[in-house]
């Protein structure tokens, strides 16, 4: 009766030695690149081999005690569980880095279009979206068939690699929406002091402030318009017609029947909300963009007014003509000295002589830049 605690002891000595030797062995096996499912089966049959070989050297020949079955079963049951713990362990390695993967692929692409603005934005951010999406989840396939995953539990970590990546575009377009007005503002100034060939404008008095101005704060409603939702279900909205139709070209309408009828306001944008448009899904509100704009248009007027001041200044400059009504006073009252140049021609040709050396002298001397850069 005495051997028999020995032998208990011995027992599970040889399982605590088999559970480390499968814990090295299956680390050993996946460094080498085999697959999990693969190692953890290999590495099972071969301990639980020594185990057993182990079991056998240590039983009592005539005795009937049933303790090694017991340990068997033990070390089965902690064999799994270490193999679970390991298995949770790598896959979530795996899904961390392709959600790592998607964060380095999507944020500074989608942080670029957003910054364009352009009607294709959305369509752009779309199509980049499903092209990183696919290619994150081809890469965790092929990372994650050594594990032998269930449907169900493979389906499921790929929806999770899905939401990661539309969360972080919808997080981004919140950050972005956050920075309309300095990207208003920056697209203002780069249409408006800027020709269709990218140069910088120089006010001469030719320009159509007017319409330059327009086209300006066309562009900029633009982008307000894209960036006040988020649109990567593909449904239609009326957002930008609702903003251009508000602010470009003033209020809409509405016939007072359909007033009294849906309780509509005059103003579109005096709302919380966009038709077609969820809540959720909602970047600013068309009070907001009512505000941003107003915001918008104070702070861009000043561009507007300098412009306008370097066209007046230019046509002052440039204008070496006095005005109609000195002209016609020289004319009736140098008529007298007109007509004593036709009769002494002689004059007239000194006065132009004097005409060609002065012009001469202008031109060599540069003197009508040195009086615009104030130097005289």
């Amino acid at each position: 009766m005495s051997v028999h605690p020995q032998y208990l002891t011995m027992l599970r000595h040889l399982r605590t030695k088999a559970l480390e030797n499968f814990g090295t062995r299956l680390e050993q096996s996946l460094n080498k690149g085999e697959g999990f499912a693969t190692s953890v089966q290999n590495c099972t049959q071969s301990c639980i081999l020594e185990f057993d070989q182990g079991c056998a050297d240590a039983s009592v020949k005539q005795a009937e005690w049933d303790d090694d079955l017991k340990v068997w079963e033990k070390l089965l049951h902690d064999i799994e569980a270490h193999s679970s713990s390991v298995r949770e362990k790598k896959l979530s390695e795996i899904a961390v880095n392709y959600e790592k993967k998607l964060t380095q692929d999507l944020t500074a692409p989608v942080e670029s279009l957003f910054e364009f603005g352009g009607k294709d934005t959305w369509p752009s951010i779309r199509k980049l979206l499903r092209r990183e999406t696919d290619a994150a989840i081809s890469g965790f396939s092929a990372a994650v068939s050594g594990f032998e995953l269930d449907e169900e539990t493979f389906n499921k970590m790929v929806q999770n690699l899905k939401d990661y990546a539309t969360t972080l575009v919808e997080k981004k377009a919140r950050e972005e929406a956050g920075k309309v007005l300095i990207r208003m503002k920056d697209r203002f100034l780069t249409v408006f002091n800027h020709d269709h060939d990218s140069m910088p404008r120089v006010w001469t008095g030719k320009e159509n402030i007017r319409r330059i101005t327009k086209d300006a704060r066309s562009a900029s409603l633009k982008l307000l318009s894209v960036m006040a939702a988020i649109r990567l279900d593909e449904k239609p909205d009326n957002v930008e017609n609702v903003l251009f139709s508000s602010l470009m070209d003033g209020t809409i309408s509405v016939p007072l029947s359909q007033d009294k009828k849906m309780g509509a306001s005059p103003d579109p944008l005096a709302s919380s909300t966009w038709e077609e448009v969820p809540p959720n899904k909602t970047l600013i509100t068309p009070v907001q963009c009512k505000s941003l704009w107003r915001q918008f248009k104070a702070e861009t007027e000043y561009t507007v007014t300098q412009a306008i001041s370097a066209q007046e200044a230019h046509r002052r400059n440039n204008n070496w003509l006095p005005p109609p009504w000195a002209i016609v006073a020289m004319v009736i009252l140098g008529f007298n000295e007109f007509m004593l140049l036709l009769k002494n021609p002689l004059y007239l040709m000194v006065f132009f002589i004097i005409y060609l050396v002065s012009k001469a002298l202008w031109v060599q001397m540069d003197l009508a830049g040195e009086f615009q850069n104030g130097t005289y």
